[in-house]
């Protein structure tokens, strides 16, 4: 009986776990890839500090990282201090920039989940999946890597263990 369960609770996980498909749609679709350059979009950025900056493709300084995620999202919430000791170690590298956009998610909760979590990288509390959109319509967390020139190097969906000991 408590296998049975346990099974239960594990496919149910898997059905309404964070990779889920949005909107009734049966298909992912990826509107990035590896060899295109990242949309376009600006967004205000609260930074560890709690100033506000601008993150804007329009303004690359070098390699850059955007990080597309929902803090109730258990994947999310695995991979971010993960992402954070990646920003850490990178952050005072030439050109570097990191930001974390949230998918449909305020800044109320994602200030609490960063402080909660000790994260230190700026974020952009998005209440809409304006920005989300431009890249995918389904599944987080996502990470794109992009050079100076703003075209994406590599991408991390759901996981982002490759970021160990980079």
């Amino acid at each position: 009986m408590i296998m049975r369960k346990l099974l239960f609770l594990f496919l149910a996980a898997l059905v309404c776990g964070c990779s889920a498909v949005n909107d009734g749609d049966d298909e992912v679709v990826e509107r990035v890839r590896v060899g295109d350059r990242l949309p376009a979009f600006s967004v205000a950025m609260t930074m560890a500090d709690g100033s506000q900056g601008l993150f804007s493709t329009q303004q690359l300084t070098g390699a850059t990282v955007v990080v597309l995620f929902h803090t109730t999202c258990p994947d999310c919430q695995r991979e971010l201090p993960r992402l954070n000791a990646y920003y850490e170690r990178h952050r005072r590298d030439e050109g570097f920039q990191l930001v974390c956009v949230s998918r449909a998610e305020g800044q109320e909760s994602v200030a609490a989940f960063w402080a909660d979590n000790g994260l230190t990288m700026p974020y952009a509390a998005q209440q809409d999946r304006r920005v989300y959109d431009l890249f995918a319509s389904a599944v987080i967390p996502r990470v794109y890597f992009a050079n100076a020139n703003g075209t994406v190097t590599r991408i991390d969906i759901e996981t982002v263990g490759l970021l160990d000991g980079q």
